[in-house]
């Protein structure tokens, strides 16, 4: 510990874990808190028996240096009490070390979210789409949420409703439904970045499988092909079989190519980890804790509250709920790449989540480590993190590179759907439409989504960014 630090640094020294993430108080001190990893991995002969000491010895040496007071305060905010190592949402607000190390949310300028609701509307007039619903917010605040339009053309069409409306997310299911779940079994310690995708699912087999890990899969650069052209097999069993059966592109670990596949194992991965539905974990373990009620995979044809997102010629009508995916369609919305649908206000809710690295209010869902870790830029994956995608201040970044300077982190989702997230204001803007829905003129997504982030968060993006 340096000799001379101010009482903030002091206390972020202490309370901050080896990746910024606030620190569990109870694990500060060692008979308080729950057995940590480190000792589990130490007692399975992982580590050597110095590695589970050194934290701590590092800790007490920085409490001895600050002098009683600090150890007072430490052991006040601590307090002893008992933890299961497999992490939960902590319900409560935050404790008087999370308030004063982390900042709390700026609103958005209302000039700015005027701007961004104009955007969209003059869209909407276009007819790029019959309706679309807007969110925007800083960090935890959710500061506006605007609806436009209806679900579909036809003049009886129901208007767009923020808390009724389902919108089909497309690839937007990725990190509001895949990546979500294994953020969270990350925590719950049920699923390990590192460990090959055959520790969860053993039919993953075949030639180079074995070195696929579960980072592969989130990177995309697993080596597993972007999709498939025609999908074999008459059940959804029968589908996921065949979809794991398929050799592998390219050895895993080389450059990203970024694969629907590789959202299809990895959901299966996870809900094998999860030991249930990922469907059902998600709703327990993320979810229901934010107040996602409205969140849902495997939706059925025939959804009276989904806008359309494909019109079926053979019918002569709106294509409501499966999916806008072919094969997560065959695989009846439980998927992974693609399925979820969700209204604007549950997005939102999530949106905000992340912003605030882990927390909504007096929720606590995920780790700050665990929300940093995700969002990070991975090597060889070009714009990827772990789920996330990143856009960089250096512009286009090859598969082969990795992004150095993160601008945004976000997705995207073909029906016209996308959240985007300012790493450092911490600023975001979340957009669903159903752009796929009989489009009446050409559809600028990556623009609007462009101008709408530089709107909310006030930067410019720079040039050849892709956004």
């Amino acid at each position: 510990m340096p000799k001379e630090m101010s009482p903030r640094r002091l206390l972020e020294f202490i309370f901050l874990d080896e990746t910024g993430g606030v620190r569990d108080t109870a694990s500060l001190l060692l008979p308080c808190g729950s057995v940590p990893h480190s000792l589990l991995a130490r007692r399975r002969g992982k580590l050597p028996a110095t590695s589970f000491y050194m934290p701590y010895m590092r800790r007490a040496k920085a409490v001895f240096h600050a002098g009683a007071g600090i150890t007072l305060l430490v052991s006040f905010l601590a307090g002893c009490r008992e933890r299961d190592p497999a992490y939960e949402p902590e319900l409560g607000p935050p404790g008087p070390v999370e308030r004063f190390l982390l900042p709390e949310a700026t609103p958005v300028p209302a000039t700015a979210v005027a701007e961004a609701e104009a955007l969209v509307h003059a869209r909407m007039d276009g007819e790029a789409f019959p309706g679309a619903a807007l969110a925007v917010g800083n960090r935890e605040l959710i500061q506006e949420v605007a609806v436009f339009g209806k679900a579909h053309w036809d003049k009886d069409a129901p208007a767009v409703d923020a808390d009724s409306t389902l919108y089909d997310l497309g690839s937007l299911t990725k990190v509001v439904a895949t990546t979500a779940a294994v953020m969270a079994l990350v925590d719950d310690g049920r699923m390990d970045l590192n460990a090959p995708v055959q520790r969860y699912l053993p039919e993953f087999s075949g030639e180079n499988k074995d070195q696929v890990t579960v980072r592969h899969l989130l990177s995309h650069t697993g080596g597993v092909r972007a999709g498939v052209v025609e999908v074999e097999g008459e059940t959804p069993q029968e589908v996921r079989r065949i979809l794991l059966s398929l050799p592998l592109l390219r050895p895993p670990g080389g450059d990203g190519l970024y694969s629907d596949l590789g959202f299809i194992i990895l959901w299966a991965a996870a809900e094998r980890a999860a030991g249930e539905p990922l469907g059902r974990y998600l709703r327990r373990r993320v979810w229901g804790p934010l107040g996602m009620t409205s969140t849902l995979v495997g939706v059925p044809t025939g959804c009276e509250k989904c806008a359309p997102s494909l019109y079926l010629p053979e019918r002569n009508e709106p294509y409501t709920g499966g999916s806008y995916d072919e094969v997560s369609r065959r695989l009846d919305g439980l998927a992974g790449n693609a399925g979820a649908f969700s209204t604007v206000r549950d997005v939102a809710r999530f949106a905000a989540m992340i912003a605030n690295e882990g927390r909504l209010g007096n929720v606590r869902v995920l780790r700050t480590r665990t929300v940093r870790a995700f969002t990070q830029p991975q090597p060889n994956a070009g714009t990827r993190a772990l789920g996330w995608e990143v856009y960089c201040r250096e512009g286009s970044v090859p598969d082969h590179q990795q992004c150095k300077d993160v601008y945004a982190f976000g997705h995207t989702g073909v029906t016209g759907t996308s959240i985007w997230i300012d790493p450092e204001g911490r600023s975001w803007v979340v957009l669903l439409t159903n752009r796929t829905f009989l489009p009446r003129a050409e559809v600028h997504m990556q623009e609007l989504r462009r101008e709408l982030y530089e709107t909310v968060t006030g930067h410019l993006a720079p040039a050849g960014s892709g956004q």
